[in-house]
């Protein structure tokens, strides 16, 4: 198993699980984001007396639901790398 150590604790940490980690986090990242500045876009949209703008909010949003989508869904990478390559190996012989 692939492993790194960090330097707080000393405690070996899974690779596989800080990259899912990683992603979730920047799905976070980017949700909080989306929703600060479609907030303030549609606000000055208000205030101008212009309309708001859903087009923003819906296109947006379907790439940010992609974004989460790929952060949350769980597919373990590795298994099926191992599963590919036995499948490949029985081809060949």
């Amino acid at each position: 198993m692939n492993t790194t150590t960090t330097s707080a604790a000393n405690e070996p940490k899974d690779e596989f699980l800080m990259k899912i980690a990683q992603k979730r986090v920047g799905f976070q990242k980017h949700a909080i984001v989306y929703l600060i500045v479609c907030t303030v876009i549609s606000i000055l949209c208000l205030v101008s007396g212009g309309p708001v703008p859903f087009s923003l909010w819906v296109g947006w949003g379907i790439g940010l639901g992609f974004h989460g989508l790929g952060a949350y869904l769980y597919f373990d990478e590795r298994a099926a790398a191992e599963r590919e390559y036995e499948r490949l190996l029985k081809e060949k012989r």
